[in-house]
């Protein structure tokens, strides 16, 4: 009996662990390391922002302008510390935060990303209309929260 309980704790305990959401809130780096992102929960839902970019920065050192916005209002707006990803939700049978919608030089991308067991992120995107040309990409944590 000792040990059917023991078998029983040992399952209780792996099934809880595999269904906890993986801590992705923090600073992330791309892998090219040219821009950094901030990963935030926000309700149920996963969100991140553009905190640097070194391609977003002109010759003044100043933010660009969000010019290719396709909502004039927000053309005025600096890239740096705008908002670039929003409703991206955890599916614990795929290990993915999914049905992502992520915002970039005018352009609207869906896709998912994972945190790795070695610490990085993975990140799948696409063209929201045309999912067979994805691209992807290796993030590494900068710092958590």
């Amino acid at each position: 009996m000792k040990l059917l309980s023991l078998y029983l704790l040992v399952f209780n305990f792996q099934l809880h662990n595999a269904s906890e959401t993986p801590n992705v809130i923090g600073i992330w780096t791309c892998s090219d390391k040219d821009c950094k992102v901030e990963i935030y929960k926000n309700g149920n839902s996963y969100e991140a922002k553009l905190i640097w970019a070194r391609k977003e920065i002109d010759e003044k050192g100043k933010p660009k302008l969000d010019i290719k916005n396709p909502d004039p209002t927000k053309r005025n707006l600096p890239i740096i510390g705008s908002k670039t990803l929003w409703n991206a939700q955890y599916n614990p049978a795929t290990g993915y935060f999914e049905n992502a919608t992520a915002y970039r030089n005018g352009r609207y991308f869906c896709g998912k990303f994972k945190l790795n067991n070695n610490g990085s992120l993975t990140i799948i995107g696409y063209h929201c209309n045309f999912k067979f040309l994805k691209f992807s990409d290796t993030w590494t944590r900068v710092n958590t929260h």
